[in-house]
């Protein structure tokens, strides 16, 4: 009976570290954008539907704290090389019981406006 308990504590505890490391994963996303225009990017999604309310952000460093359905989220934009960088949206407080769905919407319109992203005429 020990061993049952065991093995079901321990079965407990790795679907509950996989879940936390799925979610984690899918905050994350790489664009072959710089960093600035990927940071113009997030402003413009998060401005695009009213339902973001910014609160702070800070572009040197490149990330935005915005609040949704009671919930705030810090946005992360880093470079990666010179034409390429990443994303990262987390929750605040690091409560990641909440689904991903904001974090997907964002992204998607990233997507969407990826292509429109103004060309330098030399």
């Amino acid at each position: 009976m020990k061993r049952i308990l065991t093995l079901f504590t321990l079965i407990l505890f790795s679907l509950s570290a996989n879940a936390n490391e799925s979610m984690l994963s899918s905050c994350n996303k790489n664009y072959s954008v710089s960093a600035d225009n990927l940071y113009l990017l997030t402003l413009s999604a998060l401005n695009s539907t009213g339902q973001y309310d910014i609160i702070e952000m800070q572009s040197k460093s490149g990330y935005i704290m915005f609040k949704t359905l009671n919930k705030n989220y810090i946005v992360t934009v880093s470079k990666e090389g010179t034409n390429s960088s990443s994303i990262k949206i987390l929750p605040a407080n690091s409560d990641f019981t909440s689904g991903t769905g904001i974090q997907k919407a964002i992204f998607d319109t990233i997507d969407l406006n990826i292509k429109n992203i103004p060309q330098k005429v030399l």
